[in-house]
């Protein structure tokens, strides 16, 4: 029996150092793991710090770029003001060149009437008696 109890206890022995082995690769597989954890917490602390940086950078982004708009919104209003001067100007300018050009026109036709009128009366008065030959100076 005592043969019996050493084979015993050698295989309980096997048993233990296989036992012993699964633990030490348990153990080793699980600090391995701890680790691991460890680092992917890390990162994610620094890609949550960059979120959190570009969010921020967004957010101001953003709000640059709603000034700019209203910025845009009122450059635009005020060229669609200018705008409308400007076309009341060109149709003031259009309006006077119009009027210019009426009393150009009337100023030469009453040039052409007052030649025409001196000429008739330059004719009257040669055909008046005791009217002289020579032509009084203008």
């Amino acid at each position: 029996m005592r043969l019996e109890n050493l084979l015993y206890d050698s295989d309980m022995l096997d048993d233990l150092d296989h036992l012993s082995a699964r633990l030490a690769k348990l153990v080793a597989h699980t600090q391995q793991l701890v680790a691991d954890q460890k680092s992917l917490q890390a990162q994610l602390t620094q890609v949550q710090t960059e979120r959190d940086a570009l969010k921020a950078k967004l957010d101001l982004e953003g709000s640059e770029a709603k000034a700019l708009h209203k910025k845009v919104d009122t450059f635009a209003s005020e060229k669609a003001s200018l705008q409308g001067s400007l076309d009341l100007f060109k149709q003031e300018h259009t309006s006077l060149q119009e009027q210019l050009q009426s009393r150009d026109q009337e100023v030469n036709a009453l040039r052409e009437a007052t030649v025409q009128a001196r000429q008739r009366i330059e004719a009257v008065l040669e055909r008046l008696p005791g009217a002289s030959q020579t032509e009084e100076p203008r």
